[in-house]
């Protein structure tokens, strides 16, 4: 077995395995701060956090130590949200994170390995508020 078979075969095995949770209170002077950077002066964002506040809340992908031995460097592949439900100020917003799927694919200057994280983000009431899926390709 090659040390890259290796790594992915380890990887493969935080799949579907959550994360620890990480929970948030969504604070108004927060929301104001993210507001203002994204350039959004929507009054909506006075009661309602902006649908892509979540990341500010909860990384969108897990450190993986075992993935930094593939290659030498990262790339973000990009994130889908998929919404439930408005974010309100004051909510308390629990993310919980996992591996949803690894694999490798060749590419110009060699291979890639890409990494597939899916985030719950559930409020106080255990609504599933926002699900976020992400793609770290490692190179």
């Amino acid at each position: 077995m090659s040390a890259v078979t290796s790594v992915i075969d380890r990887l493969r095995t935080r799949i579907g395995v959550d994360s620890a949770a990480i929970a948030a209170t969504v604070e108004a002077g927060h929301v104001r701060r993210f507001v203002a950077a994204i350039g959004d002066a929507n009054p909506r964002w006075e009661k309602e956090a902006p649908p892509t506040f979540l990341v500010a809340l909860a990384p969108a992908m897990l450190h993986l130590a075992e993935a930094e031995t593939y290659g030498k460097g990262w790339l973000n592949g990009g994130n889908r949200f998929e919404y439930f439900g408005p974010v309100m100020i004051g909510d308390n917003i629990t993310a919980t994170g996992r591996v949803a799927d690894v694999y490798e694919k060749p590419g110009s200057t060699g291979n890639l390995l890409f990494i597939i994280f899916e985030t719950d983000y559930v409020n106080q009431r255990g609504e599933l508020v926002a699900r976020l899926r992400g793609t770290a390709i490692r190179r």
